[in-house]
């Protein structure tokens, strides 16, 4: 494994700020707390660099009080820890350093939280396997980790950062962003999706070279791997199984499935982030097109805001790169015209900006 030193000074370059600086305040806008702290960061970066620079020198978390919220792909609920904007930044500047030397050593087909890729990638890769697998997509693997965020063990993953990076400014912040909480990876921080995603990496590759699984997709730690013979992935679910509790600390969720994919109206489909794969088609989940006509009749009775504009124009993007065009003609459509929708919110985003303008002047 390559190991990685010397970051500290890229970590507190000018390049690395101010990239920080615009990402962890983008699309932070309004009168909240956080959006007018956001605002006064990225109007006044420059004065601000030093005083961020001895804020990550000499870093430690702010208290912070979990929040829940429910996860409507995942369908559960989650407890989240939501960091503070001058902690934002900082995270943002670790992430930057850490992406590319993660990505090096990423699995292709992982797809959560990885910039250019995400579900619709997953999902184009997906159907490609399943019209190209025939007789070698027969059977389905489904399987996910138990409370995978809340029960990443830290010894284990610090060897590993210890393992892969070798500057020791730069791993004692990463240390402290990790213990936060006193296990698992905090829920809400940019740096975690990254570091969850690249604690798995080691996974990825032993299920693709030791157990050749040529047919294998996660999104984080939801995991599908289709194989010819049901045997054979009984046994890949076995190993697995061992390697995340002897390798990893980890435990396997007890609602793993093996069982025959959806052939001429026999087996069944794959549900999986939010979708569910047929052989000819893919649908989307149940419970996320119920929530999509719910917001088109909410949007119907009480109007628009920028919220809810937003939120029926991402249920858009789930529609239509899915074989539900008659859900969106009878559920849909009578209720909200999504180019007016596009219009409204071209519309504001052109007045936020001009009035973002304004106050900078």
């Amino acid at each position: 494994m390559k190991s990685y030193s010397h970051l500290w000074e890229r970590f507190v370059s000018d390049e690395n700020y101010y990239l920080a600086v615009g990402n962890a305040t983008k699309h932070k806008s309004g009168k909240k707390r956080k959006c007018r702290q956001a605002r006064y960061i990225r109007e006044h970066a420059d004065e601000l660099k030093d005083e961020f620079i001895f804020y990550a020198t000499h870093f430690e978390n702010a208290e912070h009080k979990p929040k829940m919220i429910y996860d409507g792909v995942r369908r559960k609920q989650r407890q989240i820890l939501v960091p503070t904007m001058n902690e934002q930044v900082i995270h943002h500047m670790v992430a930057n350093i850490l992406q590319p030397i993660f990505m090096k050593s990423m699995y292709e087909h992982s797809y959560g939280s990885i910039p250019g890729r995400g579900a619709h990638g997953a999902k184009k890769t997906l159907e490609k396997w399943i019209r190209s697998g025939g007789k070698n997509f027969k059977y389905i693997l489904k399987l996910d980790i138990k409370k995978y965020f809340d029960s990443v063990p830290h010894d284990i993953l610090k060897q590993k950062l210890a393992k892969l990076i070798h500057d020791e400014r730069f791993l004692i912040l990463m240390f402290k962003i990790v213990d936060v909480n006193d296990k698992g990876i905090p829920i809400g921080f940019y740096t975690s999706q990254w570091i969850a995603n690249w604690y798995l990496t080691e996974l990825d590759h032993y299920i693709k070279e030791d157990l050749k699984a040529k047919y294998y997709i996660r999104y984080m730690d939801d995991m599908v791997i289709a194989g010819p013979n049901k045997r054979e992935l009984h046994r890949m679910k076995d190993k697995i199984e061992e390697y995340l509790n002897n390798k990893l600390g980890l435990r396997l969720k007890e609602n793993w499935q093996v069982y025959k994919f959806d052939y001429h109206g026999k087996g069944r489909d794959i549900d999986f982030m939010g979708f569910r794969f047929y052989r000819d088609h893919t649908t989307l989940r149940r419970s996320i097109l119920l929530k999509a006509t719910r917001k088109a009749r909410k949007i119907k009775k009480n109007g628009t805001n920028i919220h809810s504009c937003r939120q029926m124009l991402s249920y858009l993007g789930w529609l239509d790169c899915t074989d539900t065009y008659g859900a969106y003609i009878k559920w849909v459509k009578p209720f909200v015209s999504f180019r007016a929708l596009r219009r409204y919110e071209s519309r504001w985003q052109i007045k936020h900006n001009k009035g973002e303008k304004e106050h900078v002047v």
